[in-house]
Formats: C-alpha cells, structure tokens, sequence
C-alpha cells in the first residue's frame, strides 16, 4: 500500500513539475476551468496576455474577471465547449492594450471514469500570420487577383482562393467542381479549345509556364475577360506534378481598351474627312469641332456690326477636374471627355451664340443679343452647368465634372474682343478661387487686383533672386510632457509697399511662376542653418521641419540639395524632416521614388502634410516610406466637441500607430485640444498654444527664460499673431 501511494506522489510530483515548466517557459495561453467557469490554474504567458496577474484570475468567477455582460457570453461559450467537446476558433485579444489575434483550441477535461468535470484551452499567437493573411487578401480583392493549385495527374483543382472562386463568380467550395471540365462550364465558347489545349499539355515537361488572356460566363450569365498566368511544379523524375498560377479579372482593362480604340479609330476618321475642307479646318478645332479662337473673334465682330443694337454676353468656361481624368485614365480619355462637353454646349446652342474651345479645357461662349443681359447670362451658364454635370461615360468608367464661368458684357460694335477676353478670363480666374460663387461677372476692381497679382509676381522674382524672403520657425512639443523638440520653417515675405503677403498667396505664385525651386533652396539652407546654431547654443539635438512643393521634385538635383544643406550647415540628416503633400504621389513617378529613398537613406525623415484633405489613399502608406503623419488643423480646429472630427482624428493616429508611423498635429490653439490628442496618445504637436511662428532670434531669448518646457501661455502677447 505504501509503495503504491510513493508511485501516486512519485506521478503526482512530476505532474507538477511538467506543469510548472509549461507555466514557466510556454509561449502559449494554457489555462483549466472547473465546470462552474472558474479558472483553476492559468499560466504566466496568458495572464500577461490578459493584463492581469495570476492571482487576480485564478479561483475567480466570470462576474469577477470579465463583469456581469461578458460573463454571460464567457459561460455560454464554457457550455458550448462542454457539450460539444471540442472549440476551435481565431480571436483578437487585446486586453493588455496591444491588439493580438490568437488561435485558440478549447477543450474538455474528464475525470477517470470519463465524466466531464471541466474544461482547458490552448492558445497561440498567431497576429503575423493573420494580419499577412489578411493584407494578401485585401491586395487581391484590390487587384482582382485569386490564386490556385492544380494537380496534373488527377486532372483537378486542389486548392484555391476566395478572390479566385469570385472571380469565376460561384462560391468556394463550388469552384472545385466547376474547375473539373472548365472548359464546358465557364470559358466562353469562342475561348473553349484554346483552354482544352492548354489543359491537356499540363502533363508534358516541355510545356512549362504560360500567359494566356480568354473570356469566362458566369453563373448569372456575364462575360469577363480574365488572364491566366501558371508555372510547373516539378517532381523527382522531373515532369510536371501540380501547376500554380493566379487568375485576375482584367475586364475593365480590356473593355478600356476596346473603347479608346474604337474613339482613337473615330477620331482619325473625323481628320481625314476634315481634311478634304481646309476652309473647315481653318477655322475649327480639330478636336471637338467648335470654333478656333481666331474664327471665334473674327465672327463676334462681323455679327456685332451687323446688330442694330450691338450687345453680347462674352463668356468663358473652364472645366473641374479635368486634370485629374488626364493623369487617372490618360488623354485619350480626356479627349474623349473634351468632345461630350463640346456637344452638350452644340445641344444648347442657337443662332444667336458662338461657341468655341480657346485651349485646352476652356470654353469659350459668346451669346449675341439685343437684350442679352447679366442676368440672362448667367441663367444660361446655370442651364450649361447642369448639362454638363451629368454622367459622363469614358469607356467603362463614369464620370462626373463641374465648371466655371467668367462673363464680360459688350456694349459696343468695336469692343476690343481680346480685352472682352481677358476681363471674363479674370472674372472666370475668381470663380475657380471661390468656395461658393462658379459663376462670376467682371467688375473693374478685379482687373485691379488681377495687376496686383501681376505686381507681386514681379517683386516675387526680385525678392526671391535678392533673397529678401525671411523665415519663421514654430515650436513642435512632444505631447507627453510637453518638450520642445523641433520647429517647422515657414517663409514669410515682408513686401516694401503691401506689407505681410500671405504665405498661401506667394507660394501659389511661386509655383505657378516656377520660382518654388529656388525659394525652396534658400529656405531649405536657412532653415538648416538657424537650427544648427539654435543646436549649438543651447546643446541640443533640435528637429527641423521644411515643406517641399512637388514642383522641387522634378529637379533631378534635390537630393544634392538637401545633402549639401546639412552637410555645409553642420546639421545631421537626421534632425531634418521634409513635409510633402499627398499630390506628389498622384504621379507616383520612379523620379519620385527614388529621391524619397535616397533622402531617407540619408538619415532623414519624411512627414506626409495635410493628411485627410486631398487625395488620401492607403496606398501612399504602403507605397511609399512615410516617417510622420501630419493632421491637418481642419480636424483640430472644432475636435473639441465635433465627434466626426474625434473619430477622424482617432482613426487617423491609430492607423498610423498600426503601421508604425508617428504623428503630429497642426492648428492646436486650446488645452482642450491637447488634452484630447494626448487621451489619442498623439505623438507630437504644434501651433499657438505652443507657440507662434517666430525669428530665431525670437525663439532663442523665449528659450533662455523657458526652458525645455517651452509653451506659448508663458510668452509674452507681443508675439501673438
């Protein structure tokens, strides 16, 4: 007897040390529950995974653990296992505040007679796994794209994806069936031999890998053109064992396709005919078939002769959005697009008006009438600009775009037409400038303020050559404990008669006049510079933010810059960070690319300005390395008691958290604004409550008496701006 209870201890002992060890060195969630729910033993690994200790889970209810609601579905689930003997399932788990997807497997533990007297559950992480599981799948769905498994010798499907199976357009587990005789199934009839033959040479080693593009009819009847792309896998004796491939939808391409080149085909049947009428030709636009602009002109002033009482609407429209169907679906589409817009304007057309294309995508309109007035004028814009806003089909695709219009009233027989012209392009430039008015009739004041703009463009040249542009730096903080740890540059230009120019105003014109270059340069050097000696003085490792245009990056020579701006300022690559907006990925360009990458191979950092406000895309993430995010102020600005903006502003953070990407935040004037971007665990930020935009002589003597915990209620209100 005594023997017997020495071998039950002796098995008892090391049981515990077994577990012991599990609980001690398992990389997995273990945890035994008696069958009332309560846990009787878990290990280290799953109460860390929890956020609790030990202590705090075993010999606890669900009540005590999870509250009343949880409970509820903890104990259904217990029961679940109990009955069923067996749950396998995947969960994410993030009661330690770092999100993390396990697998679980739960099971239920009977006593010797095999009565159930709880249950136990084995977990593993597996959050890499699920997330590259899942990021593949979203890339195909994206791309159109499944992939499959094919085994030669027993002719058949042998696994698939859920992106493939929707593509033929039946369910998973149907696609293995329909994938037996394809060829009768799902391939189109025309298509049928090609994928037979293809099909039957599998077997043969000197077959090897194939592309071929054919049409399949789904169940529902419709036709897709799809594109099958394979390779062998090869066995021992060196003949093909399975084939691996992908299919992908390429529908919308073929289909593009076949449309341009049906436009492409039309459009040179229209210039061949047109070029038997050279009169025809002289006088219109190939394209769309209006009115050039020297036959436009020329006939404005025959019929405004010919008027007994000489009164006309000159009127000049411009599309929206033109641009952008030019870099999405290229120019023919925009040619394409040119043509609609030029019939719809045809359509509503009469005797008594003129049409014509000045350029590119601007109209011009000019209706002749006794008693044409503004009024009248702008109700036929109105009834333009409905026509016109209506669907647009460009192949497959639709469309929609606005316009504006600037309209200039003639009065006079021997209006000067290209003054006409020039005053309803200046009224039209107002319109595309306004939030709220499309439609806009010239005032002399705006003629005014077109020769200011012309005033400043000069001065700009001078200023910028004389490198009379001066530069403003504002403090960035980090938001846990509020420590200063950059700037960001701004150029600001004094001008000796209009005073402050506003930034927005100057750098538009710097871009249009292409001066951005070399503005950019010198604040660049400067920038590099002042940071360097605010460094050295106060021996610090101060960050500095500078914006680059998108225009900088078409200098085959930006990099050089950047390099030779630290390097001859003495300021690490890796105190610099370069902000750029979203419309430099629009052309997502290999010069682009490549100069990202070789300035964060530097050491510096990239920020991406204004997120959330122009063309935001998940792919700019993926694509491109991005350091820093920036929020814009327009989501700051009301964050305070607009939800909509909190969960942008949350969503946004924790997008970049999840990506590993730090943000910053701009336009924060209140602490209820810091306080609710330190609850989203923002990185860092900035704007007056921290600090206004200030010479670095400024910032140097605000910095003695600061200190490291600089912030913009301590300074005085002089600064304030």
């Amino acid at each position: 007897m005594k023997s017997e209870l020495a071998k039950l201890r002796e098995k008892c002992a090391m049981y515990e040390s077994w577990l012991r060890a599990l609980d001690k060195h398992g990389k997995f969630d273990l945890w035994f529950k008696d069958a009332n729910s309560q846990y009787r033993f878990v290990n280290e690994y799953f109460a860390n995974t929890m956020g609790r200790t030990k202590s705090e889970l075993v010999d606890r209810t669900p009540e005590e653990v999870f509250g009343a609601e949880r409970a509820d579905r903890v104990r259904t689930m217990d029961r679940r296992v109990m009955e069923d003997g067996l749950l396998q399932r995947v969960v994410p788990c993030d009661e330690s505040g770092a999100l993390e997807v396990h697998e679980e497997n739960r099971f239920v533990v009977t006593d010797d007679n095999g009565n159930a007297v709880g249950l136990g559950c084995l977990a593993f992480e597996t959050t890499e796994k699920s997330l590259a599981e899942e990021a593949l799948s979203q890339a195909q769905q994206l791309a159109r794209l499944g992939n499959w498994r094919w085994s030669v010798r027993d002719k058949c499907l042998i696994s698939c994806s859920e992106q493939f199976a929707s593509i033929l357009g039946v369910s998973f587990t149907d696609a293995f069936s329909v994938m037996k005789d394809r060829a009768k199934s799902v391939i189109h009839p025309d298509d049928r031999d090609m994928v037979r033959e293809i099909d039957q040479r599998k077997g043969d080693p000197s077959f090897g890998a194939y592309d071929i593009e054919y049409r399949i009819i789904t169940p529902e009847g419709d036709e897709r053109f799809v594109r099958e792309i394979a390779e062998p896998l090869m066995g021992n004796d060196l003949t093909p064992v399975e084939y691996a491939g992908t299919l992908q939808d390429i529908t919308d391409k073929k289909t593009t396709e076949l449309e341009l080149l049906r436009a492409r085909d039309e459009l040179e049947l229209r210039v061949q005919e047109r070029t038997a009428d050279l009169q025809h030709l002289a006088n219109h636009d190939v394209l769309t078939g209006t009115l050039n602009r020297s036959a436009f002109v020329k006939q404005i002033e025959n019929r405004l002769a010919e008027l007994e009482t000489p009164r006309a609407a000159f009127i000049v429209l411009d599309l929206d959005g033109f641009k952008n169907v030019n870099d999405c679906y290229g120019h023919a589409a925009g040619d394409l697009l040119l043509q609609v817009v030029a019939e719809r304007l045809k359509q509503r057309a009469d005797g008594s008006t003129l049409i014509s294309r000045l350029g590119g995508d601007e109209f011009g309109i000019c209706v002749m009438s006794s008693d044409v007035d503004v009024e009248s004028a702008t109700e036929i814009c109105e009834d333009i600009q409905h026509a016109i806003a209506a669907k647009i089909k460009l192949g497959s695709r639709e469309v929609y775009v606005g316009c504006s219009f600037g309209i200039y009233m003639i009065e006079s027989p021997k209006a000067d037409i290209a003054e006409a012209y020039k005053s309803a392009d200046i009224a039209l430039y107002r319109a595309k400038n306004s939030s709220n008015r499309s439609i806009v009739q010239f005032e002399k004041k705006m003629a005014e303020e077109a020769a200011y703009r012309h005033q400043l463009e000069q001065d700009l040249r001078k200023a910028v050559s004389h490198g009379d542009l001066d530069l403003a730096l504002q403090p960035q903080v980090v938001v846990q404990g509020e420590k200063l740890v950059g700037f960001e540059a701004l150029a600001r230009w004094q001008h000796p008669e209009f005073g402050a120019i506003r930034p927005d105003l100057f750098i538009e014109i710097a871009e249009q006049t292409g001066l951005i270059c070399e503005l950019g340069k010198q604040v660049l050097n400067r920038a590099c510079r002042e940071t360097a000696l605010l460094n050295t003085q106060f021996d610090k490792s101060f960050r500095i933010s500078v914006n680059l245009s998108s225009l900088q990056f078409q200098n085959e020579n930006l990099v050089q810059f950047v390099e030779d701006a630290c390097r001859s300022h003495g300021l690490a690559p890796e105190m610099l960070e370069l902000e750029v907006t979203e419309s430099l990925f629009l052309s997502n360009s290999e010069q682009t690319k490549t100069a990202l990458a070789a300035i964060r191979g530097m050491g510096a950092r990239i920020a991406l300005d204004d997120f959330g406000t122009g063309y935001s895309s998940l792919s700019y993430l993926r694509e491109f390395a991005i350091d820093r995010i920036k929020l814009d102020r327009s989501f700051i600005k009301d964050v305070s008691w607009s939800a909509s903006d909190q969960r942008i502003v949350k969503g946004i953070i924790s997008l970049a958290k999840s990506l590993d990407i730090s943000t910053i935040a701009e336009g924060v004037e209140t602490n209820q604004q810091r306080e609710f971007l330190e609850e989203c665990e923002c990185d860092e930020i900035q704007g007056f409550y921290y600090g206004v935009p200030s010479s670095a002589t400024d910032l140097s003597s605000l910095m003695k008496k600061g200190g490291e915990r600089y912030a913009i209620h301590h300074l005085p209100d002089a600064l304030a701006v």
